[in-house]
């Protein structure tokens, strides 16, 4: 019985993993000890770590008004130490508080009885189970500190849970406060992340505001007649660094996103779409030079698992080729067919430039962070690629360069990029 509680334990617990927020986590997991073991109530107490008063912060079986009121309540480590007295121990961290020793000292003990009826009734025989009693099992942190409890009552037989279930119930007290403090980490993390996210928009947005702002007093002085071309030259070198300033802004903003939500969100997305979407956002990327996109692809639709962000991927490989590309009529070539690796239906995409290509040697790690592609990528910031490969890695893809004549650098580079299929629709 022990094995197979046991078993039945990690799959739920396993479950803990996908959870929003630490008080998700705690709500799932009174209700799973208590579906599991078979108790009509359980409940949570954290300690905080402020006050270091424990407080109640999920509970199951109760109904909303009295749940409401038992989440006021608080208990000081005095509290707690009077009531599990070494005598009450019974397992490693686990504590069987039996009604007989129970003092009701106030108000609150009260919203724990579920049967205020069968409060004097005696205990009929050795192992049934008394309207007051209760088990603690206490969950410690990785340091050892007490993290809270979790505490269960009123089983459905009405019988003192046996000492298997209690060594079955106190592993899953176990997983459940290491999932905790995983969930708790999360939490801040999270927080932190969107610390730094909110940070990045705000410095991206006056950064933003300033180069619009120099950029058109640089477009004014190149308006000016009697301007002699090496000035012009120069004030058109100065006008690209601030395009290059503008997409270094808007790239780190994308990729603090892209870090932190990826591979979340994730739906069946039209590939035919989101290419025709990066084209639109990518074509007026710098004025003076005429873009064309030459899409084979049939009319079907054919989606992919992606999110809001997999457009960026085409998107920086559109802006690379336009910015790379010397003609002032750049032509952009994108293919998509399908294709069969590893067991997967996928769809391979190609798009293929015209510019100056890719050194072989550079080729293998253009896709890590602030990596340049030779001499003729050095003026990127180096994350476009990586972001493209990032959301492409969280689609479960994969994305590489090659030349686009084999063997001849100089006539452009193809950048193929693989997307598993799916059958769903949008």
């Amino acid at each position: 019985m022990k094995n197979a509680a046991i078993a039945s334990i990690l799959e739920v617990t396993s479950d803990f993993l996908y959870v929003e927020s630490v008080d998700q986590l705690l709500h799932k997991i009174v209700r799973a000890v208590s579906e599991t073991f078979g108790l009509q109530t359980a409940t949570i107490g954290m300690r905080e770590k402020e006050t270091g008063l424990f407080v109640v912060r999920a509970c199951h079986g109760f109904g909303p008004e009295r749940e409401a009121a038992i989440r006021k309540v608080k208990y000081t480590m005095a509290r707690m130490t009077k009531d599990l007295k070494p005598e009450f121990k019974v397992g490693r961290n686990t504590y069987y508080v039996p009604g007989e020793s129970i003092e009701l000292d106030n108000e609150d003990d009260m919203l724990f009885v579920s049967h205020p009826e069968r409060i004097e009734a005696p205990r009929r025989f050795p192992d049934e189970w008394h309207e007051l009693d209760y088990i603690d099992f206490l969950m410690y942190t990785k340091t050892g500190d007490l993290l809270g409890y979790l505490e269960i009552d009123e089983p459905d037989d009405h019988k003192v849970p046996g000492d298997d279930t209690l060594r079955a119930i106190e592993v899953f007290s176990d997983l459940a406060a290491i999932a905790i403090q995983n969930a708790e980490m999360y939490e801040e993390l999270d927080k932190d992340r969107k610390k730094i996210e909110l940070l990045i928009d705000l410095i991206g947005h006056d950064v933003n505001n300033y180069a619009q702002a120099v950029s058109g007093f640089v477009e004014l002085a190149m308006s000016r007649p009697g301007v002699p071309e090496p000035s012009r030259k120069s004030l058109a070198k100065a006008l690209d660094q601030i395009w290059n300033l503008n997409k270094l802004v808007t790239n780190v903003k994308l990729y603090a996103k892209v870090e932190s939500h990826g591979d979340k969100d994730l739906r069946p997305v039209n590939l035919v779409t989101t290419i025709k979407e990066a084209y639109v956002g990518a074509e007026s990327y710098l004025p003076g030079k005429t873009v064309s996109l030459i899409l084979n692809a049939d009319g079907d639709c054919k989606m992919c698992l992606m999110n809001e962000f997999a457009k960026n991927i085409f998107l920086n490989l559109f802006t690379n080729a336009i910015k790379f590309d010397r003609n002032e009529n750049v032509i952009i070539e994108v293919g998509i067919e399908p294709l069969s690796e590893d067991s997967r239906d996928c769809w391979l995409v190609s798009v293929a430039d015209h510019g100056p290509g890719i050194d072989d040697d550079v080729k293998s790690r253009i896709f890590d962070r602030f990596t340049h592609g030779g001499t003729s990528l050095s003026q990127g910031s180096g994350i476009g690629l990586h972001i493209a490969k990032t959301l492409v890695d969280s689609y479960k893809g994969r994305i590489w360069a090659e030349d686009r004549v084999k063997g001849d650098r100089s006539q452009g580079t193809v950048f193929k990029v693989v997307l598993p299929r799916t059958s769903e629709t949008a």
